[in-house]
């Protein structure tokens, strides 16, 4: 014969929920602190536990038992010391590459072959003087290029005078360009010293004639300047012979 026996089960509740709205949640946890006691279900047992951690900077908490209850802030990765590196290189601007202005025919080397070799020294070729500008190698004929020439000198920009066959042959095959010659006066182009506002004008009007696609303002391109020198060179030297 079976018989049925009723005990009584004791059903503990969350107090947080009685509080909230007076809904029944069972209570699984007992949060104790001091004289003072509370019932808490898992919910609410995480959510406390979070406040107290929060609030006192300390304590352990185990999220391991706890449900997701919200979005979970997720902590952005800090950046390693490689990347902060390559990021600060980029950020810092890189350093101006010194120019050198040449005036004239380097002797033993062509326009282009000349240049090269300036580059490949490490330095830019530059029409006019700027700022980084910092040497101006004179070859034969330099001294008709006023602007250059007046360049150097009110910036103290110091001279190589190449015109001493092999001595920039020397220069490049030690790796070294070193200023300090004297620097020419500027040769008489007529009656005056043609402004560079006249040159630029003159060189285009010829380039143009000779079949050169010259920009109406702006930099005249250096091969474009070196023709016009080369043949007014010729011409005023032809002159000169038949005198």
């Amino acid at each position: 014969m079976r018989t049925t026996v009723l005990v009584p089960v004791e059903k503990v509740l969350c107090d947080a929920h009685i509080a909230r709205d007076g809904s029944e949640e069972e209570a699984t946890e007992t949060l104790t602190l001091g004289v003072r006691a509370w019932d808490l279900c898992v919910e609410h047992n995480a959510t406390f536990a979070r406040y107290l951690v929060d609030a006192l900077g300390t304590g352990v908490h185990d999220t391991s038992a706890e449900p997701v209850v919200g979005p979970v802030p997720v902590p952005e990765p800090e950046p390693e010391p490689e990347a902060e590196a390559e990021a600060e290189a980029e950020a810092e601007e890189p350093a101006p590459v010194p120019s050198v202005m040449i005036a004239g025919e380097v002797p033993g080397y062509d326009w282009e072959t000349a240049r090269e070799a300036v580059r490949n020294l490490g330095y830019q070729v530059v029409g006019r003087a700027d700022e980084s500008t910092v040497l101006l190698i004179l070859g034969e004929g330099g001294e008709r290029n006023g602007s250059k020439l007046r360049d150097a000198a009110e910036r103290g920009i110091g001279c190589m005078d190449v015109r001493e066959p092999g001595r920039f042959k020397s220069a490049v095959c030690a790796g070294e360009l070193v200023g300090g010659d004297p620097l020419p006066e500027p040769a008489k182009v007529g009656p005056k010293v043609m402004s560079e506002r006249e040159r630029n004008r003159a060189v285009r009007v010829w380039a143009r004639t000779n079949g050169y696609d010259v920009p109406t303002k702006g930099r005249i391109p250096m091969h474009v300047r070196h023709a016009f020198d080369m043949s007014h060179r010729d011409a005023s030297e032809g002159k000169a012979a038949a005198a």
